[in-house]
């Protein structure tokens, strides 16, 4: 299963090698994603142009069910715009899929 998380692109105002946040699913180790591991200008200008940027992460379910999406601020500055959660089937669109609506009644 792969997460994408929908950032607003922002340079490492701190300096300190790059701004992340932290994803996991129910009590699995976050994983810790630097937002600015691709410090090239083609990636910079790409999301720019597109105002997002789209960073992945794979996770494994052991069994179907409910789970629970867990996201942590690790650095000041990470605006989080959108997650998509891809269990498989998602199809390409330019910013992702629109929002799926779920009412628990």
């Amino acid at each position: 299963m792969t997460v994408e998380a929908y950032i607003s692109p922002t340079i490492d105002f701190t300096n300190s090698g790059g701004l992340r946040y932290a994803i996991s699913f129910d009590n699995e180790t976050p994983q810790v994603i630097n937002i600015n591991v691709d410090k090239s200008e083609q990636a910079w200008n790409k999301d720019v142009s597109n105002n997002i940027k789209i960073l992945a992460s794979k996770h494994h379910l052991d069994k179907a069910g409910r789970h629970v999406l867990k996201y942590w601020m690790v650095d000041p500055g990470v605006v989080l715009q959108k997650i998509v959660i891809n269990a498989g089937g998602e199809k390409a669109s330019y910013l992702g899929p629109p929002e799926s609506y779920h009412s628990a009644k």
